[in-house]
């Protein structure tokens, strides 16, 4: 009996050792939905590609601790982003004919600072942004805004959503978004 309890526990261990653990990355999760008049359980998969090469233009004024932000063109983007080119790195880029940005920022800080996208949910009319956010000691010598960007499709969502768990930090309707 107690052999079989620790080969219960050896095979739990073994579930959640490093091959099973999930990168998001660069894609999203196939999540579910909810259920349709019918019970008929929704989901679709949402690959979201994430941006880096940039920075928060000092500009920005910041009316809460975090902000979000859906770009549907070049010159809004660069209204709030800046390149971060260096000799060696990568700018990524963003087809805003196939593509729309969506970005988190938090407000600078000398805290360390971290935004991780957790999953995307799609229905046909919203996307569901669910981020993580941590902000901890220990301080930086310096003060930064902490920003995740990332390209997603454009698809047929009328709205799209930035939560934080249970928390919606802001909702945007992209028929709204600058052309």
């Amino acid at each position: 009996m107690k052999s079989l309890s620790m080969a219960g526990l050896l095979l739990s261990l073994a579930a959640c050792g490093p091959g099973t653990s999930r990168s998001d990355e660069h894609s999203s999760s196939k999540d579910t939905l909810g259920t349709d008049s019918a019970g008929i359980v929704m989901q679709k998969e949402v690959v979201i590609r994430p941006l880096s090469g940039y920075f928060v233009n000092n500009t920005v004024k910041f009316n809460s601790d975090i902000q979000c932000w859906v770009i549907n063109n070049p010159e809004e983007m660069k209204k709030v982003f800046g390149v971060a080119k260096t000799m060696n790195n990568t700018i990524d880029t963003v087809d805003f004919s196939q593509n729309l940005l969506a970005a988190v920022v938090l407000r600078p800080s000398e805290l360390t600072q971290s935004i991780e996208l957790k999953r995307v949910l799609q229905s046909k009319n919203e996307l569901i942004l669910d981020f993580i956010i941590k902000v901890d000691t220990p301080k930086t010598s310096y003060t930064k805004a902490m920003a995740w960007l990332g390209a997603i499709p454009k698809t047929e969502a009328k709205e799209i959503r930035f939560m934080m768990g249970d928390r919606m930090l802001h909702s945007f309707n992209v028929a709204d978004l600058p052309k």
